[in-house]
C-alpha cells in the first residue's frame, strides 16, 4: 500500500479512531528504521492532530487545524495507555514512545505527555513507565522535557493533593528504572545552585524520596541498567540521582532542621556503601559534587557579612560534615567519575573543617 494509499485510508476514519489505527504502522516503520519521514508524518496528523492550513481531504473538505480540546487529549491518552500496555518487545514500545515524543516538544505534545505519565502513574501502568523511564534518559533527566513531566507529576502528586496515593509511593515496585530517572529530575528542580535562592523540596517530597530509598538502598542505581533500544540505537549516558539528592542533603541544615534530610543522607551513603564496580565508576560526577561548594561559599559569605565565623556556625559545620562524609565514601569505593584532584581543590577553597581537612589529606594522591 503505497504512502497516499495510507493518509487516504486513514483520514476515512474520526479521532481517536485514526490515531489507534496509525499507531501499529508507525511502529512497523519505525522499527524497521525505514521511511521515518512519512512516520513522522502519520505521528503529526493522526496522533496529534497537527495538520496545516493548506491540508484537504476530499470528502470533508479543508482539516482543521486547532489544537485538540481536552475531551480528544483524554480520548488519545487513553489510546496511548492501551497501545502500549499491549505485549510486546520493551525496545519496540521505547522506540515508538521516543517517535511520539522527541526532545523538541511542542506544547501541545508536551502536554499530553505529562498527563499521560500522570495516567500511567496513577493507574500503575509498567510498561508505559518502562518507556518514559527510558524516553527520560534518552532525551536527558535534566534537559527541559524531562523537568516539565517531573514537575507536572510533582504537581499532580504532592503540591494538590491531600494525601499521596499509593500509586506514587508503590512507584519503584512498578517501575524502578522510571522511579530512579524520576529522582534525578525532580531533584535538579529544588536546591539548585542555578537559583538565586534555595528552594526545598515539598516536605511529603523529601519523605516518599526518604522512604524509596531506605526500602531500596540500590534504588538509585536502577537507572544504570541496560536499555532496551533497537540495535544499532545508542544509549545515551546515566545520570544517577545520587548527587541531587546529596545537594539536598548537604544543603539542608543551612535552612532546615528536618530530621528527614538526615536520614535521607545517610541512606545515600548507604547506597554508596552497597556499590560493587566491576569496571569504571559511574554512579557520581566529580563535578556535581563540586557545583555544591557554590552555594556553601555563599553562605560562608553571608555569615562573614553578619560578622558570624563559619567555624562557630553549627549549620555551615554540619552541611560541611556531610559533605566531607560523601566525598571520602565515594572515592573508597570507587563510585566517582570525573576528575577528583579537581574536586578535592575546589574543597580545599572552603573554610577549614576538621573532617573535610583529613578527606582531602587522606586522598589527595587519588
Amino acid at each position: 500500500m503505497s504512502q497516499a494509499d495510507v493518509k487516504h485510508n486513514l483520514r476515512k476514519l474520526d479521532f481517536p479512531a485514526c490515531a489507534k489505527e496509525a499507531l501499529p504502522r508507525i511502529e512497523t516503520i519505525v522499527v524497521s528504521r525505514s521511511k521515518q519521514n512519512f512516520a513522522i508524518q502519520l505521528i503529526s496528523e493522526f496522533v496529534f492532530m497537527e495538520r496545516s492550513k493548506d491540508q484537504v481531504d476530499i470528502r470533508k473538505g479543508p482539516l482543521p487545524v486547532s489544537p485538540l480540546n481536552s475531551f480528544q487529549e483524554f480520548q488519545l491518552i487513553l489510546v496511548l495507555i492501551e497501545y502500549f500496555s499491549q505485549p510486546g518487545p520493551d525496545a519496540t514500545r521505547n522506540v515508538v514512545f521516543l517517535s511520539l515524543f522527541g526532545s523538541n516538544l511542542t506544547p501541545q505534545r508536551s502536554k499530553i505527555l505529562c498527563r499521560l505519565v500522570s495516567t500511567a502513574v496513577s493507574g500503575s501502568v509498567a510498561p508505559l513507565l518502562s518507556s518514559a523511564g527510558t524516553w527520560m534518559q534518552q532525551v536527558g533527566c535534566m534537559n527541559q522535557p524531562s523537568l516539565e513531566v517531573a514537575q507536572s507529576l510533582v504537581s499532580d502528586f504532592i503540591t494538590f493533593s491531600r494525601k499521596t496515593s499509593e500509586q506514587f509511593k508503590q512507584l519503584p515496585m512498578v517501575a524502578p528504572h522510571f522511579a530512579a530517572n524520576l529522582m534525578t529530575t525532580v531533584a535538579d528542580l529544588y536546591m539548585n545552585e542555578q537559583n538565586s535562592a534555595l528552594t526545598p523540596p515539598p516536605d511529603a517530597l523529601l519523605d516518599i524520596f526518604t522512604e524509596w530509598i531506605s526500602e531500596n538502598p540500590s534504588l538509585c542505581l536502577a537507572s544504570q541498567q541496560p536499555l532496551a533500544l533497537p540495535s544499532g540505537a545508542i544509549a545515551m549516558p546515566v545520570v544517577t540521582p545520587l548527587a541531587g539528592l546529596l545537594r539536598w542533603a548537604v544543603l539542608a541544615p543551612m535552612f532546615s532542621n528536618r530530621i528527614s534530610y538526615s536520614n535521607l543522607h545517610l541512606w545515600l551513603l548507604q547506597t554508596m556503601l552497597q556499590i560493587v564496580n566491576s569496571g569504571p565508576p559511574t554512579a557520581l560526577n566529580a563535578q556535581h559534587v563540586a557545583q555544591m561548594v557554590t552555594q556553601l561559599q555563599a553562605y560562608v559569605a553571608r555569615l562573614q557579612t553578619d560578622n558570624v565565623e563559619p567555624t562557630k556556625d553549627a549549620a555551615y559545620q554540619k552541611s560541611v560534615e556531610r559533605l566531607a562524609q560523601a566525598v571520602q565514601v565515594a572515592i573508597k569505593v570507587n563510585c566517582m567519575y570525573g576528575n577528583i584532584p579537581q574536586l578535592l581543590c575546589t574543597l580545599e577553597t572552603l573554610p577549614p573543617h576538621p573532617l573535610m581537612t583529613m578527606v582531602i589529606k587522606a586522598n589527595k594522591t587519588v
